[in-house]
């Protein structure tokens, strides 16, 4: 796959600025909580994207908003005394808008705003995930997943999260949905 003969490149350069840019076709959206429950399964306490502000079907791209509870107990042990959002849970957050993402591309597909059944997605692959700088308690976070591949089969999907103008992480993962 020539992506990934660009991998180091393409993660290098999503390190210093945004994955994508809004252009022409972006649309600025206000979806919450419970339109994004229309488009993934996920549900309270592990529903990790809190609303979806811009999507552009041609860049194949959306943008949402995570904010991090700063009395969420994963706190307590992550770390006694320097806490930091887990690694994990970022990755998790980038994976649940590119879902959201494709959710939102079967919904255009079908050119209707009611809810279209949600894919059944299975992560297959984390290609690469990189974290920059710490998630800590009271962020409020810009994610954005865009698309690098669809096959039809299986969708290769690059995340990103910053705080301001500092990115904190990023991820190239696969996934295989039906």
């Amino acid at each position: 796959m020539s992506l990934f003969k660009e991998k180091d490149k393409f993660l290098r350069q999503a390190a210093r600025q945004a994955l994508w840019l809004p252009g022409p076709d972006t649309q600025t959206v206000n979806l919450g909580r419970p339109e994004i429950e229309r488009l993934i399964p996920h549900r309270h306490p592990f529903l990790l994207v809190d609303a979806i502000t811009a999507v552009d079907h041609e860049q194949q791209a959306l943008t949402g908003v995570r904010r991090i509870n700063p009395d969420d107990p994963v706190f307590t042990g992550h770390f006694p005394g320097n806490p930091v959002y887990p690694g994990v849970l970022q990755v998790e957050t980038m994976g649940q808008l590119g879902l959201c993402l494709l959710a939102l591309q079967k919904r255009k597909k079908t050119d209707t705003n009611r809810a279209v059944s949600t894919p059944a997605f299975r992560l297959i692959r984390i290609y690469d995930a990189v974290f920059l700088a710490p998630v800590l308690p009271g962020d409020e976070l810009t994610v954005r997943a865009l698309t690098l591949e669809n096959n039809g089969l299986t969708l290769i999907m690059a995340g990103q999260i910053s705080r301001a103008e500092t990115f904190c992480a990023l991820t190239i993962m696969e996934a295989y949905y039906a």
